[in-house]
C-alpha cells in the first residue's frame, strides 16, 4: 500500500515481522477501512493517527525512542510472544492481540478507526411506577433527535414490557434483538451494530432499534451487552436513549452508571410519588447520574409540581398534561413516533434541552 504522508486519518501499521504485516493488511481489507503502512515510524503518525498497530520489535523501538505515551496502540503478535505483556505496559498500549484468536477484535477496531470520532450520549428513561408512560418518553425524546437529523439509537431494557417495536410498528422488521448479540470481544463495532438493527425513518434522521425478544429470553440482556452497546452507540456519535424497567435490574444499573442523565416519568399521584421516592433513592445510591423528575397529569388530588419534587427526592424537570390520543397511537405500530406536537413532544425537547446542558 502506497505511504500517504498528507493523511492523518487513517491507521497506522508499522511492523518488522513480514507475516504478521501481511496478515493484518488482508485484516484491513476484511473490515472496509483503509491502512497506512509505513517502514519505519514517522513522528507524525505517532501524534495523530487514530490508531497505531505495531509488533513486539517495533514496540520495544519506540520505547528506546522515548515517544510519549498516547491512547489508541494495539501491540500485536502471532500467537504468544515472550515480554509482550511487559512491553505493552511500558508502552501504555491499549489493546494486546494474539492472532488469529483475535481476528474478529481487530477488524472491529479497524473498522471504527475509519470513521469520525463520534460524541454521542446515553439518557436513561424510567418509571415511577408500572404504567406512568416511561415507554412513550423514551420513543419520544429519540424520534424527537432523528426527526432533527441526528443518529438515534433506542434500547428497549425491559424485558417484561411488551416491546418498542410493537410501539413503532417494526416488529415484522428483520434486525438484530438482544438475543442476537454476540459478546465475543467486549467490544462492539458502532458501524456493524448500527447496520444490523431494524431502523425507522424519521424526516431526515434514522431511528435505530434494539428491542427485546417475545419468543426466547433475551439473553445479550446483561450488563456486559448493555455496557458494550451503549460504548459503541457513543463511538458512533448516537443519542441512546435507553427504556429502563423500574425495578433496578443489574442491566438497569449498569445503564444508571453510564449516563449523562436519567429522567423518571411520575404520575401526579399520591402512590405514584411514595414508588418513585423509593425508586430514585435506590437509584442515587447505585449510580452518581443525575435524575430529574417528568411529572405526567392529571393531578386528581390537586398535588403540586413542588409537592412532587420534595415528596420524591429529585427536581422536576417538565410538567406533562395529558395528551390526547396517546394510549391509541402506542396501540396502533408506527403512529406513535408520528406525533409531532402536544404534551409529550414538548416534554421530549425539554429532556434533550437538560441533556445538551449536563455535562459529559
Amino acid at each position: 500500500m502506497p505511504i500517504d504522508e498528507s493523511s492523518a486519518s487513517e491507521p497506522v501499521l508499522v511492523m518488522r515481522e513480514p507475516e504478521l504485516a501481511e496478515e493484518v493488511s488482508r485484516l484491513a481489507a476484511a473490515s472496509g477501512g483503509e491502512l497506512r503502512r509505513e517502514s519505519r515510524l514517522r513522528p507524525a503518525s505517532w501524534r495523530e493517527a487514530p490508531l497505531v498497530l505495531v509488533d513486539l520489535p517495533t514496540a520495544e523501538a519506540c520505547l528506546e525512542r522515548g515517544l510519549p505515551r498516547r491512547r489508541g496502540v494495539v501491540l500485536l503478535s502471532k500467537g504468544p510472544a515472550d515480554q509482550l505483556w511487559r512491553v505493552a505496559f511500558e508502552l501504555a498500549a491499549e489493546r494486546v492481540l494474539e492472532l488469529p484468536a483475535a481476528e474478529s477484535e481487530l477488524i472491529e477496531l479497524l473498522a471504527d478507526a475509519g470513521e469520525p470520532a463520534g460524541a454521542g450520549r446515553v439518557l436513561a428513561v424510567l418509571g415511577g411506577r408500572g404504567g406512568a408512560g416511561a415507554s412513550a418518553l423514551a420513543t419520544a425524546v429519540a424520534v424527537t433527535e432523528a426527526r432533527a437529523g441526528r443518529r438515534s439509537l433506542l434500547l428497549d431494557c425491559d424485558p417484561l414490557g411488551g416491546g418498542l417495536d410493537l410501539a413503532l410498528g417494526l416488529e415484522d422488521v428483520d434486525g438484530m434483538r438482544w438475543s442476537g448479540l454476540a459478546m465475543s470481544s467486549g467490544r462492539l463495532g458502532s458501524t456493524a451494530l448500527i447496520e444490523a438493527l431494524p431502523k425507522l425513518r424519521v424526516g431526515p434522521g434514522e431511528l435505530a432499534l434494539l428491542a427485546c425478544d417475545r419468543s426466547e429470553p433475551p439473553t445479550g440482556l446483561a450488563p456486559d451487552g448493555v455496557r458494550a452497546v451503549l460504548d459503541a452507540g457513543r463511538r458512533s456519535g448516537a443519542l441512546v436513549v435507553c427504556d429502563l424497567p423500574g425495578g433496578l435490574s443489574a442491566p438497569a444499573e449498569t445503564a444508571l452508571r453510564e449516563a449523562e442523565l436519567a429522567v423518571v416519568v411520575v404520575p401526579a399521584e399520591v402512590r405514584a410519588c411514595a414508588a418513585a421516592a423509593r425508586l430514585v433513592a435506590e437509584a442515587h445510591e447505585r449510580s452518581g447520574c443525575p435524575l430529574r423528575l417528568v411529572v405526567r397529569g392529571p393531578a386528581p388530588s390537586g398535588l403540586r409540581t413542588a409537592d412532587i419534587a420534595e415528596a420524591v427526592g429529585a427536581p422536576v424537570l417538565a410538567a406533562m398534561r395529558p395528551q390526547p390520543g396517546l394510549p391509541l397511537a402506542a396501540d396502533r405500530g408506527g403512529q406513535l413516533s408520528a406525533l409531532r406536537r402536544g404534551p409529550l413532544a414538548r416534554a421530549a425537547g425539554e429532556v434533550l434541552a437538560e441533556l445538551d446542558a449536563a455535562p459529559a
